[in-house]
């Protein structure tokens, strides 16, 4: 079962520069918040945003932040403040009418203030928005992660599912490739109905993908029985990889999605990752927040931060923890999005 059920209602349309708390009586349905800056990644925020509300059913709605800049001081003219007010209201009611004319319904937008994690992290809590989708390089702190300082500082805190959106990869109007990176755990398994729901909406292949580690030798494993017991058993890895993804293939082709599999031999796993997407040319690498080795006090897993700070490719992380173990000091005793990957196992 698809991790989204259908939507209940559209979003209503809020004029743009509405900065104030909305009254949300309108009935529940699952939202994207699509954060733009005027940026050549923002563009790809709100293209990739459309790709995923149109197979996922979901509402957008669409935030910029106004920051105050270091170098104007905390008390910028008030003239200026308001030229820059109206131009950012003209640039969010122009994605609007863009989000409207590609999904054929009406999309949110709001015009902030303040600081850009805070506000961001916020506004995704008060409209309880599901995904949130942000480009690479968000601003201008981009540090040795692919990510810029203040996309950093909204992942780590949010803890919910997010979109990463390079402004270096190639927007797809439709995308053909999906990598779907898997360890044999249930926990990266439950994002494969997300997955082939998005690949079925456009017709895109499915690429599962597991790698077996391969062995170095060192000062521990350099001993030629050690070394042969070693191959032996990565031999009788891949065999056993080659029938677990083909057994998830055959029940994903059942449902009419089009698979192929791939197992790779790797010393260094994270890095395989992001070498296949490029040589496959893939448009979504699409993987949970933690693997078989889940730390709940972390946000994400090792390979996944990994892919965040290094992924060429759009990348889409669902959440895989429950609530119950997302409320931290930072969270308090506010929920966290609600839509997260499937049928989440508990950390063992």
């Amino acid at each position: 079962m698809l991790w989204l059920p259908k939507m209940e209602s559209a979003a209503s349309h809020v004029p743009s520069g509405d900065t104030k708390t909305r009254d949300n009586t309108t009935t529940r349905g699952h939202r994207i918040l699509v954060c733009v800056d005027r940026s050549k990644p923002a563009d790809a925020c709100l293209a990739y945003s459309i790709v995923l509300a149109r197979a996922l059913g979901s509402d957008l709605t669409l935030v910029h932040v106004m920051q105050h800049h270091p170098q104007v001081g905390p008390h910028p003219d008030a003239h200026d403040w308001e030229i820059s007010r109206q131009e950012a209201r003209a640039y969010l009611e122009h994605l609007q009418e863009d989000a409207v004319r590609a999904l054929g319904r009406p999309a949110d937008v709001r015009l902030e203030q303040g600081r850009a994690p805070e506000r961001i992290v916020e506004l995704a809590r008060e409209i309880r928005a599901d995904l949130t989708v942000m480009g690479s390089h968000a601003d201008r702190g981009a540090t040795a992660w692919n990510l810029g300082s203040t996309v950093q500082q909204i992942v780590t805190v949010s803890r919910g599912s997010v979109l990463i959106a390079p402004a270096s990869a190639p927007i797809a109007a439709a995308p053909q490739r999906i990598i779907v990176p898997l360890d044999g755990s249930q926990r990266t398994e439950s994002v494969l109905p997300t997955a082939a729901r998005i690949a079925s909406t456009y017709g895109a292949e499915l690429i599962l993908l597991h790698i077996t580690q391969e062995l170095l030798p060192t000062s521990v494993l350099h001993n030629g029985e050690d070394l042969e017991l070693a191959s032996r058993l990565a031999s009788r890895l891949k065999i056993s990889a080659k029938a677990y993804l083909e057994g998830l293939r055959a029940r994903l082709v059942r449902e009419g999605a089009r698979v192929r599999t791939l197992v790779m031999h790797h010393a260094n796993q994270r890095h395989c990752i992001v070498e296949i997407a490029k040589r496959e040319h893939a448009d979504l690498i699409a993987v949970a927040a933690h693997g078989a080795a889940c730390d709940p006090a972390r946000t994400f897993g090792s390979v996944t931060e990994y892919l965040l700070a290094h992924s060429t490719v759009p990348l889409l992380v669902l959440q895989d923890l429950p609530d119950t173990d997302l409320h931290t000091p930072e969270l308090g005793d506010r929920l966290a999005p609600p839509l997260r990957a499937s049928y989440p196992p508990e950390c063992v």
